[in-house]
């Protein structure tokens, strides 16, 4: 049987059982229920200084892929905060471009229709501060590839 670990963030409880979770997340827009895979909520341990988030790719836009399958583009993100207030947080999207070909995406806000564009180079990284908003410590982001 799996051992339950309480993950206990400050505007956010969340329960994970052996790989996947149920939880509530306070946003600037109220509260969410947010239930699938671990990885694809944030994830902070106590004392630590980022927030990790986990993005949702939108509908069914092709991938651009590598040799073995996977997609080209390895995206992670993260709530930051300000050292001059630690209550002011920059919400940053890092891509690493898997592929030697270049890879255009449009990274939003989950349900936003105003986006950001990010041109990444292949084999390299690129990061990109989506917003700035204090108190938001958690945020979600949706992406998909542009042709």
């Amino acid at each position: 049987m799996a051992s339950l670990l309480n993950v206990s963030t400050r505007g956010s409880e969340r329960l994970r059982t052996s790989g996947w979770f149920i939880g509530m997340v306070a946003t600037g827009l109220g509260l969410g229920v947010m239930f699938g895979p671990a990885a694809a909520g944030s994830i902070s341990t106590p004392g630590g200084r980022f927030s990790l988030q986990q993005g949702s790719n939108v509908g069914t836009s092709p991938v651009s892929k590598d040799a073995l399958g996977r997609p080209c583009a390895d995206i992670e993100a993260a709530a930051r905060p300000h050292s001059s207030n630690p209550n002011v947080f920059d919400h940053v999207v890092s891509v690493v471009n898997r592929c030697l070909k270049p890879l255009k995406l449009s990274i939003c806000y989950f349900g936003s229709v105003h986006c950001q564009f990010l041109d990444i180079p292949g084999t390299r990284r690129k990061d990109l501060v989506l917003g700035v908003y204090p108190g938001m410590k958690t945020f979600r982001y949706s992406y998909k590839e542009v042709r």
